[in-house]
């Protein structure tokens, strides 16, 4: 069993989500269900799966399926990341025909004040289901976490 020290390291969670339908924005109702596992071994290594169903509700995604894994730093808090995931585009959302959506990820998570974290990230997105016209798209970014 994880000790509370431990809880943001080793965690399972599934969450089951609802959505009523949004008349005004052309959404029908949904439901949808997520798993999530992430376990650090030896105080550097933490692999993840994570996975999700989704019924209709907007979202983008039908199904999916994420994997990585992250190398903690000395700081045990800033992490170097890379992961996997496969997802199918929700058919209720975009309708039929959709390619299947690949996407890799190579991520930071830095700890540079106490209270303050930084998040640069590169994507590669294989057929991108929100632009099918073509075949792949790099996304760059920069997240900020700010806690008080």
């Amino acid at each position: 069993m994880t000790s509370p020290d431990r809880f943001y390291l080793d965690n399972t969670h599934i969450t089951y989500w609802h959505v009523d339908e949004r008349e005004e924005a052309g959404v029908d109702s949904g439901w949808g269900v997520n798993f999530s596992y992430s376990h650090s071994y030896n105080e550097k290594w933490m692999p993840f799966v994570r996975a999700g169903y989704a019924k209709d509700g907007g979202s983008l995604l039908q199904k999916t399926f994420s994997t990585g894994v992250g190398y903690h730093f000395a700081d045990d808090i800033s992490l170097l990341g890379f992961g996997f995931n496969w997802g199918e585009p929700n058919e209720g959302t975009f309708g039929p025909g959709l390619r299947d959506q690949y996407a890799m990820e190579l991520f930071a998570r830095l700890q540079v004040m106490q209270n303050l974290q930084i998040t640069p990230d590169i994507q590669l997105l294989i057929n991108p289901a929100l632009n099918p016209g073509v075949d792949q798209s790099w996304v760059f970014g920069l997240r900020a976490r700010m806690n008080f």
